[in-house]
């Protein structure tokens, strides 16, 4: 199946993960994404600045919010209000903060360059792999399928 992602976009990618993000919180009953992360997630694709919404998707990164060599004070665009939700919420939801964490780097990966499939295809390989591990359905890939390179 991961052979198929060779020839869909960034942006097609992207949307299949955060599906598979989503699949896994109602599989496995989790605690559903905080409104505000998932308001920068979708994002993504809804604007045409990525740059902008690299910087909130920089201060939401599971493994930025974590590392507690970063205090409150460090985050520029989030509250420290929210990032003592999300340092919550990625403690508590295993399997979400490593589909959160691969579904940024997969937005963040490829951003200011032509396509380049490599750069994004390991983070797809990563959300199918952790989805396999865990027993969830995958998404139909038909719902990407259109979502070519070739898009303009």
């Amino acid at each position: 199946m991961i052979d198929q992602f060779h020839q869909i976009s960034i942006r097609g990618r992207y949307i299949y993960c955060y599906l598979c993000l989503k699949n896994a919180i109602s599989a496995k009953s989790l605690e559903d994404i905080p409104v505000f992360l998932n308001d920068i997630l979708k994002n993504y694709t809804n604007t045409s600045r990525l740059d902008i919404w690299q910087e909130s998707a920089d201060e939401v990164l599971p493994s930025v919010v974590l590392d507690e060599g970063n205090n409150a004070n460090r985050f520029k665009i989030i509250s420290k209000e929210q990032v003592l939700t999300l340092k919550n919420y990625y403690k508590k939801n295993e399997l979400a903060t490593h589909l959160i964490e691969n579904l940024i780097e997969l937005g963040i990966a490829n951003l200011y360059g032509g396509f380049k499939s490599h750069f994004t295809f390991e983070y797809v390989q990563d959300v199918i792999d952790l989805m396999n591990a865990s027993e969830i359905t995958l998404p139909d890939f038909t719902i990407v399928s259109l979502c070519s390179v070739n898009e303009y």
